[in-house]
């Protein structure tokens, strides 16, 4: 379920629901939303109850969802910072057993709230994990991701006129490529904001006052070592990969991420070359308009007969790849990283 599907479902709210994704301010908002539509006021104590993760266990959730609400229709229960990720097997049965009975607690609505941290939801809709599988067996998934470019400036533009003070709606994009897409951050930064421009009685209307007021904060991709090597530093590639190793990261999955990267770069700079915007190309590929805006930017600055061998060599270094050990698996990724910094000019 996608986020404005929920917005649907607030109307007749039932049964679980899983909140995950890339962005925990969403998460926060719609279970503070899922409060307000479910609680009165009156016992809130007795009807909303809330298991943090170093108090959870499938027994405490069992016994908080069979208990009835207190002079209410329906009462709501809350799971946040679970470390799904450490549950051992046994864990995990007795979750699914007390999740199976969701149906008998038609007096109860159950929110999970999954942090990033803790949660793997998997390579979606193709490859889930067996603990998305696990959990939506039972309780219905809401994904909530980093919004869109248009959707994030409105919301910046509402906070800003919540908060009373002018800002130059041209800026929302340079406020986003310094304190990042994450929305609490950029909360955090725009309260900052009308806070310095309320006490000094002034519009926002130029960069400076962000860049003097914001935190300047460095986003990755979901693997640092391709966000080092799209933006083409051959120290930190090599530092970034040495620390993967010391880490023990799996080198059949560093490669993955090589070959994903070049694979959706070569598929943009196809729709780039159709005429299509970074919008569109966001939405038809379904990758993130900043991601988007990252591989246009390394496009600009490779012929297109560069990505293509780059392309090439990752399919090579793929196939090579089965034919090494795990202790030596690493050669292949070396190799591959070195020829694609020689073949851009690195």
């Amino acid at each position: 379920m996608t986020e404005n599907e929920f917005k649907q479902e607030l109307k007749n709210l039932h049964g679980g629901y899983l909140f995950f994704g890339d962005e925990d301010y969403l998460k926060y908002s719609y279970a503070k939303e899922v409060k307000k539509l479910i609680l009165d006021g009156s016992f809130d104590e007795f009807n909303h109850i809330v298991i943090y993760g170093e108090d959870f266990s499938p027994s405490n959730l069992i016994n908080a969802l069979a208990t009835l609400p207190m002079m209410a229709e329906k009462k709501l229960v809350e799971i946040r910072g679970v470390d799904f990720k450490s549950l051992k097997k046994d864990d995990w049965t007795e979750l699914c057993d007390a999740l199976s009975h969701m149906d008998e607690y038609d007096h109860t609505v159950l929110i999970i709230r999954a942090d990033t941290w803790g949660f793997d939801e998997g390579s979606l809709p193709k490859r889930p994990s067996e603990m998305y599988k696990n959990l939506t067996k039972f309780i219905t998934p809401v994904q909530f991701n980093f919004p869109q470019s248009a959707r994030l400036r409105t919301w910046i533009m509402r906070h800003f006129t919540h908060g009373k003070v002018d800002f130059n709606p041209e800026l929302c994009d340079y406020l986003v490529d310094i304190c990042g897409h994450n929305m609490w951050a950029l909360s955090n930064e725009i309260k900052k904001l009308c806070a310095y421009a309320l006490q000094n009685s002034i519009k926002i209307e130029d960069r400076k006052t962000i860049d003097d007021v914001c935190c300047k904060t460095v986003e990755y991709d979901d693997f640092q070592l391709t966000n080092t090597l799209l933006e083409g530093s051959k120290v930190s590639v090599f530092e970034t990969l040495k620390r993967q190793r010391l880490n023990r990261e799996p080198p059949n999955l560093i490669l993955y991420s090589i070959v994903k990267m070049y694979t959706e770069m070569y598929a943009v700079m196809r729709q780039h070359k159709a005429g299509m915007s970074k919008e569109r190309i966001a939405s038809s590929l379904k990758i993130h308009e900043f991601k988007v805006g990252k591989y246009l930017n390394r496009i600009a600055k490779m012929s297109p007969q560069r990505i293509e061998r780059s392309l090439e060599l990752c399919r090579e270094a793929d196939v090579s790849s089965k034919s090494f050990a795990n202790l030596t698996g690493y050669i292949p990724v070396e190799r591959l990283i070195s020829t694609l910094l020689i073949l851009r000019g690195n």
